[in-house]
């Protein structure tokens, strides 16, 4: 689904934030891009959805070359979701928020409420469509934010620090919100995050360090990386450290591995 090829980036021109960094995206897959601030994974985020234009390399999202050419077929194509809530949210209301995009598209109106309707019931914030957003809490902005991304219909979705400022529930929420658009709604998903225990129940990960990526596999596979990752600034969770610690201790015990790691993608 995305193909990034020798792709580097620079703000001034004399460091690069991206190194020739090349990965691939499978359409359908739930992926998380790891790294530690400045580690480059939201200025990655960026230039998948055209907001910045790479110094060198290519970009090709669903076969077509990321360029100014096809920049407005990308983008009905991949949307993306920031950090802050509070920075995203440009309705007056929730319903005004989801329908933002919709106008721009110029949807008909009974289209359009029906389309507010059908995303707000998705992200279970029906009952919310005529609140403000003081009104709201993190997560609660959080899938309104999703939603809006959602009427768009577009088939990637991008989550730049989701629930960096939510807390447990709020997360939790967002979780069961992801698994939900990549399961049942085929949504290729990309997640950018520093959470490891988040990160966990994702299909793939990749790790970068310093604008390169360092590490990419299975998170079963990542995971045993502590030292890469530790010197990543990325600390493994105790639940993933165990996991790691059993692993080595019984190799052989594939029942009870299996039993942590289902646990660990609870969590």
């Amino acid at each position: 689904m995305i193909k990034i090829e020798d792709v580097s980036f620079s703000y001034n021109r004399l460091d690069d934030a991206l190194s020739e960094v090349s990965l691939n995206i499978e359409k359908g897959s739930w992926t998380s891009i790891l790294g530690h601030n400045g580690s480059g994974k939201s200025t990655l985020s960026k230039l998948m959805v055209g907001l910045l234009s790479p110094s060198k390399g290519t970009i090709t999202i669903d076969e077509l070359p990321l360029n100014e050419d096809n920049l407005s077929k990308i983008r009905k194509k991949i949307g993306i979701v920031f950090q802050n809530p509070d920075n995203q949210f440009v309705g007056v209301t929730v319903k005004h928020d989801i329908a933002f995009g919709l106008e721009n598209q110029c949807i008909p109106h009974d289209q359009m409420k029906q389309k507010i309707m059908q995303y707000a019931r998705l992200v279970n914030m029906e009952e919310f469509l005529d609140k403000e957003p003081h009104q709201l809490s993190g997560g609660q902005k959080q899938r309104v934010a999703i939603a809006g991304a959602l009427a768009m219909e577009q088939d990637i979705l991008i989550l730049d620090e989701a629930t960096s400022m939510l807390d447990p529930e709020g997360t939790l929420e967002i979780i069961e919100l992801i698994k939900h658009l990549n399961k049942h709604m085929n949504k290729t998903i990309i997640t950018i995050t520093h959470d490891l225990s988040f990160a966990a129940q994702s299909d793939h990960l990749i790790v970068l360090k310093d604008g390169k990526v360092i590490l990419e596999g299975l998170p079963k596979d990542v995971f045993k990386e502590e030292e890469l990752l530790k010197s990543s600034h990325l600390e493994l969770p105790f639940e993933l450290a165990l996991f790691n610690e059993v692993t080595r201790q019984k190799p052989e015990d594939t029942k009870l591995l299996e039993a942590l790691w289902a646990y660990n993608s609870k969590m």
